[in-house]
This record gives C-alpha cells, structure tokens and sequence, in this order.
C-alpha cells in the first residue's frame, strides 16, 4: 500500500469552474496546525508523566508522487467541511478507495487542525481511525468559483429556513456553522494550548485526503457484537492521548470490507483487526488524563448511543 505520505500534489476536477467550465484545480502538500492540548487542573486525572509523547514515525521520507482525481457524490455536511468521493483518475493500484474532506469557505484553518490530530494518531492510522494522505492546499483565482462552496451557500440556506421553521430555534448548538460550545471550551489554567486562528485568506481551499469507510452502526438493531470493539477502538485514541469529544453516531463508520482486511490493520493493542473506525476530529483536545479516565468519558458518552440505537433514536452531545 502506498505510503500515507507519498502524495505532493493532487489535481481535482469538477471542483473549480470559470465561466461555467470545469478547471482542473492542482492543490501542493500543506503543513498541519497545532491543535487543542489541555491539562487537567485536578491531580487525580492526570496520566504519569504528563502529556503522551508523540511517537515516532514509521514513515519514510516524504514521496514526491502526483494524484489527479475527480470530485464525486457528496457524503455528508460538516462544520469546516465536506465529504466527497474522490475518483482516481490516474492508475494507482496501491491506494485504497478515498474521499476528500473539502473545506468549507475561510475554514481552511479549522481543517488544518484536524489534520494535526490525525498525525498524532498515525500508529493507529489504518486500525482505529482512517488511513490519511494528507493535507493539500491552493489559491482560487479571481474570477474563479468554487462548486462545493456554492452548494454550502444553499445548503447553509435550507438549514436556516429549517430553523426559522424550528419553536426551539434560539436554543441552536451551532452557530454560523461553528463549533458547538462546550463546557470543556473553557479555558485552562494550567497550561494548556487553545490555539488562535489567523484571519481566514477568503481564496485558499483546503482538502483532507482520506481512505474511504462504509456505513454507520445500524438502527432499530442489537448493538451486542459491535459494542466491544467500538470501546477498544476508543481505547486505542485514548493511549496516544488524544480525546474524540465528537461522539456522535455519524462519526463511527465501518470499514468497507471487515472480513477482509490487511495484515497491518491487526491492532496491536487488542491482537485483532477491528470492524470500525473513528473520523471527523476537529473539535478534538490532546490531553495529559490517564488512558482509563479518558476511556471512561469516552464511554459515558457510547452508551447513550448503545442505548438508543436499537430504539430507533439518535442522540448527539449536546441532546
């Protein structure tokens, strides 16, 4: 399988158009941003010997290899971005399928973020979280439009007559399709790192490029066979330190062939390869807790999920 970082550049098609015409947009390899770290006030909380230290890469050097893809179906909406297929329009045999996280106008910044943290996960890149390929940016010229942030305009549009519609529209999580605000956005006294965004460059577009999972957990059925491994999925995140903070049933997918996977996808912490993965962690905190106390906020947080699923609901961390 191809390195995570072999890729340079990436050309997308489909994405920017001028005068109506599709442009073929090239995107260079772009540098993450450092994300959230917090440091828990009360002694009890906190893991020995403070913050897990990243490891060491297991990557080569960077590569110097060109991807050109097309842009596809969209996959879903999100606060900084959106998911789409990526279809390979040149002859690599060894990636897996992918998408592409495509970020929402002036949001770049956001994703840069989120492309830290999958760097801080790269020992369980593949295992508990999706393979990542990196980070890839460009300027859109003057005159240029970009298409996915055209549909965001309608889409954003339709989701703000919803809640003009909604009794309980003032009690919105979101606002202007920011993060919700939680009480663990609250400022620490002890260290921690809340990074401050630059004024956002209105012409730069961000893509994530991804491996590309399956569905979600299933509805109105026992959870009992998928509830374990979801649990060591999170203990393997909660090891490197990292806390999801977006537990929500749209972010737990299925790998999209489980009963065939690779020899490196066997989690060396539970000696198995698990079935699903854990994706979107833009509001997620590097933190200094031990692994078993962030287990446990993980946990409180999946079995409101277990919970509801099999009743046909769906609830999400702010319900």
């Amino acid at each position: 399988m191809l390195p995570c970082n072999a890729l340079s550049s990436v050309t997308v098609h489909g994405l920017v158009f001028r005068d109506g015409v599709s442009i073929p947009q090239t995107f260079q390899k772009g540098t993450s941003r450092q994300g959230r770290v917090y440091n828990f006030q009360n002694d009890y909380f906190k893991r020995p010997g403070g913050l897990s230290v990243h490891p060491l890469s297991s990557l080569t050097s960077p590569g110097n290899e060109h991807l050109s893809i097309s842009l596809g179906e969209t996959l879903g909406y999100g606060r900084i971005g959106t998911v789409h297929e990526a279809n390979l329009l040149t002859r690599e045999s060894n990636l897996p399928p992918l998408v592409m996280k495509i970020s929402r106008h002036k949001r770049s910044a956001h994703v840069e973020q989120e492309t830290w943290f999958y760097e801080e996960l790269e020992q369980v890149q593949g295992i508990a979280v999706p393979r990542c390929y990196g980070l890839f940016q460009a300027h859109i010229n003057a005159g240029s439009e970009v298409s996915v942030w055209k549909e965001e305009r309608k889409h954003r549009s339709r989701e703000f007559e919803k809640s003009e519609e909604s009794d309980e529209s003032s009690q919105s999580s979101e606002s202007d399709y920011g993060a919700p605000k939680f009480d663990w956005d609250i400022p620490n006294s002890k260290g921690g790192i809340v990074p401050v965004f630059p004024p956002p460059d209105p012409t730069l577009i961000t893509i994530l490029l991804l491996e590309r999972l399956g569905e979600r957990m299933p509805m109105e059925e026992p959870l009992d066979t998928i509830e374990p491994d979801v649990y060591e999925i999170y203990n393997d995140i909660s090891r490197l330190g990292i806390e999801h903070l977006d537990i929500r049933w749209s972010n737990i997918l299925s790998v999209q062939d489980p009963d065939h996977q690779p020899p490196e996808n066997v989690c060396p912490n539970h000696g198995h390869a698990h079935r699903w993965r854990i994706v979107d962690f833009d509001l997620a905190r590097k933190a200094d807790g031990r692994v078993d106390y962030l287990d446990s906020c993980a946990e409180s947080w999946l079995e409101r999920l277990f919970t509801n699923l099999p009743r046909g609901v769906v609830v999400e961390p702010w319900d």
